[in-house]
């Protein structure tokens, strides 16, 4: 066995621990029970009941713009509850990688799936100097100039998702209260636990969407469900399926366009192809359900051009988040 690999398994070992530091920030906790390296305190703790994240999962190729969380290979948006936290070691023999493979090896027992991870030049250019901008504003500046040794994971269990980033602290002047030394560890853990709100909208039933397309011309339906940022129906959307089916079946002249919304999360090439996509499997499962309606049912997709709420809160995005059938005039 050589050196590299002994001093692999002799950081594996290095403990992690389960309890609180003394030092944290009044009120603030370890996300999901997660354990934490040994030695580091918080000092930042955020908790936004819902909010939207973007989730890295490939290279950033353009810094953060005003209003965006930047440009990635590969990325995914996420909404849902949003946990931020910041940890602060005053250790400086421990390395980022170090704490790195602590933190993948503590995920891995507690069932966690690694979706990526990468380090440096991995992340962006600059050996990761523009991707730590993500974390430029935790407070007391704890990031905004540490990006050296950046080490970098996105994890998934269930419909949670986690953001871990790793860095050695680099600034010489340590603001009041922060209490970080050159060249410790600074960790900046996320949590986005990605939940159906609570709020559901009712099953519109199949007479109730005839007298819709006969008075409107149209109807929004929000009982097919999606994960975020896929286009496969959940097992939920089983209701909403069953009505469609009775409306098709009741009219067999009827034509209808079935319309994909979405919010504003993303961009807006991806927000129309998902959109699409999305259409196209509702179609799909109908199609299955009526074979002989297949030609009576066109998908389309309009992204997030046609809102009927405001994008800026929660509640208006998942309004905007909608399938619509759109009644063809014979």
């Amino acid at each position: 066995m050589n050196f590299r690999i002994l001093s692999l398994l002799a950081v594996m070992a290095s403990p992690l621990l389960m309890s609180a530091a003394e030092g944290d920030l009044p009120g603030s906790k370890d996300p999901l029970g997660l354990k934490r390296y040994e030695g580091t305190r918080i000092t930042f703790f955020e908790e936004k009941a819902f909010e939207a994240y973007t989730l890295p999962l490939g290279k950033m190729t353009q810094p953060i713009a005003r209003g965006s969380q930047g440009v990635y290979e590969k990325k995914l948006e996420l909404e849902g509850k949003v946990t931020r936290v910041s940890y602060v070691s005053t250790d400086p023999n421990r390395t980022a990688m170090e704490v790195a493979l602590n933190y993948k090896a503590e995920l891995a027992s507690k069932g966690w799936e690694i979706l990526w991870e990468g380090s440096e030049n991995e992340l962006s250019l600059g050996n990761g100097r523009l991707f730590t901008h993500r974390y430029d504003n935790r407070p007391l500046g704890t990031f905004s100039l540490s990006y050296l040794g950046s080490q970098y994971i996105a994890a998934k269990k269930g419909s949670t998702h986690l953001s871990l980033y790793i860095v050695s602290y680099a600034t010489g002047s340590t603001p009041p209260g922060l209490k970080a030394t050159k060249g410790a560890p600074i960790i900046a853990l996320d949590v986005i636990e990605s939940e159906v709100m609570e709020e559901k909208m009712v099953v519109v039933k199949a007479e109730e969407m005839a007298s819709q397309l006969i008075d409107q011309g149209g109807v929004n339906l929000y009982g097919f469900y999606f994960d975020t940022g896929s286009a496969t129906l959940k097992a939920e959307s089983g209701p909403t399926l069953d009505e469609v089916e009775k409306l098709l079946k009741a009219d067999a002249s009827l034509r209808l366009l079935v319309v994909g919304h979405t919010d504003v999360v993303g961009g807006f090439e991806d927000n129309i192809d998902l959109s699409k996509r999305r259409a196209a499997a509702v179609v799909a499962a109908l199609t299955d359900r009526v074979p002989a309606a297949a030609a009576r049912l066109t998908p389309c997709g309009v992204g997030f051009q046609c809102p009927i709420a405001s994008n800026s809160s929660a509640e208006g995005r998942a309004k905007n988040r909608r399938v619509a059938l759109v009644r063809v005039e014979k």
